[in-house]
């Protein structure tokens, strides 16, 4: 009898000391998802690197948009200028060919 009772008494010793095996398991899944999501976040197709890159792309373009307005605005003015120098044509003169 002694001996069934040493035997319970170091099973319930084992299973209070420690974890059990699908407690270790279920960890070390857990942590390996963890990092597969923080490499994916950092490095991945939706990553901070792609983040940063499009937001310097961003301000590339913003700074062309208007480096190309003001260059539209100073054509326009010579434009109007210009047309403004030309004869205006009469109504017999647009209609005659």
């Amino acid at each position: 009898m002694s001996q069934i009772t040493d035997e319970l008494s170091q099973d319930t010793a084992q299973k209070e000391s420690g974890f059990s095996f699908l407690q270790v398991v279920f960890l070390i899944l857990l942590v390996l998802l963890a990092a597969v999501y923080m490499g994916e976040t950092l490095f991945g197709k939706n990553s901070l690197d792609v983040l940063l890159s499009l937001r310097k792309q961003q301000e590339i373009l913003d700074s062309k948009i208007a480096r190309i307005s003001k260059e539209n605005a100073i054509l326009q003015k010579k434009y109007f200028e210009l047309r403004a120098l030309m004869p205006e044509k009469s109504d017999e003169e647009q209609t005659l060919p």
